[in-house]
């Protein structure tokens, strides 16, 4: 006959059987490695149901995602239209196509994360779907009959000092209307990203693109190598444009690269490659929000060099 204290052991282990994984998730280090910059450019989105609407939400969900994530610094996206311009102002005014400004110089990221969104359908495939004709003039009823909502979204990355393309990749999302209630659409509330968008088929599919797409790139940044640049360097004082906010530490030992040459296409103007040489290290002794000091222990560094971690 079994004894209370058996009794009790099976009810334990019952229970770690099944929040086990949940409190082992839920106790996971954070992530302490040096983070990456990154910039979400705004995402195409041609033809979709909601038009420009939805490459807007679509990558302002990514955004908040990859801010959320822990993993990366992600560069804030106001302004970026002025950078554009002052771009394409370069480019225009410039004797040559190479002297024109760079994208990474101008916006602080080592990578830039474009994306189009090829599928964006509440009924991809399934049952039929009922849309109220106040869907885009009030409150309208949306109903679904075992219909699957579909987003796919097309990623690349791409080296903002070059311009060159790290990874391709694609994340798709798919959500059955029967897992969810109907909702209401309300012109002027509803909204791709929001919080009415987040409850619906299509807002659920969405949100795991969003996730996939994550994992993904989470998976090319692993080809780029964490970087940051000297600003000025005083007297053996070198000091760093990255702090806490991208968990430098006192301790960390950096290799100083300077860059020799920049190989641009003949024909466009765009640099395909940026060659570098070793010329020194690095350092941290102390750190702030969004800077660092470090000593010259080999070579001297001036204002522009690249720091990477070895």
């Amino acid at each position: 006959m079994a004894t209370p204290r058996s009794k009790m052991a099976v009810v334990v282990a019952v229970f770690a059987l099944f929040t086990g994984p949940a409190l082992a998730e839920g106790a996971a280090t954070p992530y302490a490695g040096p983070k990456k910059t990154v910039f979400v450019s705004t995402f195409e989105s041609a033809n979709m149901l909601y038009g420009a609407a939805t490459g807007e939400g679509m990558s302002q969900m990514l955004l908040e995602a990859i801010m959320n994530d822990g993993r990366f610094v992600a560069v804030e996206r106001l302004g970026y239209g002025d950078i554009e311009a002052e771009q394409q102002l370069g480019k225009l005014g410039a004797s040559t196509a190479e002297s024109a400004p760079k994208a990474g110089q101008l916006i602080g990221a080592s990578v830039i994360i474009r994306g189009t969104v090829t599928k964006f359908s509440p009924k991809a495939k399934g049952g039929g779907i009922s849309l109220g004709s106040g869907m885009f003039g009030g409150t309208s009823g949306v109903g679904m009959s075992g219909s699957t909502a579909v987003v796919e979204i097309s990623l690349r990355l791409i080296d903002a000092t070059t311009g060159q393309v790290i990874s391709t990749s694609k994340a798709e999302g798919l959500a059955s209307s029967k897992e969810f209630n109907a909702t209401l659409y309300q012109r002027g509330d509803f909204q791709v990203g929001g919080t009415q968008f987040k409850e619906t088929p299509l807002g659920q599919a969405a949100e795991q693109a969003i996730q996939a797409a994550l994992a993904k790139i989470a998976t090319g940044m692993e080809n780029v190598p964490w970087s940051a640049l000297v600003i000025e360097n005083t007297n053996g004082a070198v000091y760093v444009n990255a702090g806490t906010n991208q968990n430098v530490k006192p301790g960390m030992k950096l290799a100083v690269y300077r860059k020799t040459k920049e190989l641009t296409d003949p024909a466009t103007g765009v640099v395909i490659d940026t060659l570098v040489d070793k010329v020194g290290a690095v350092e941290i002794e102390t750190v702030r929000e969004k800077t660092a000091l470090a000593k010259a222990v080999e070579g001297a560094p001036v204002r522009g060099d690249v720091l990477r971690a070895e």
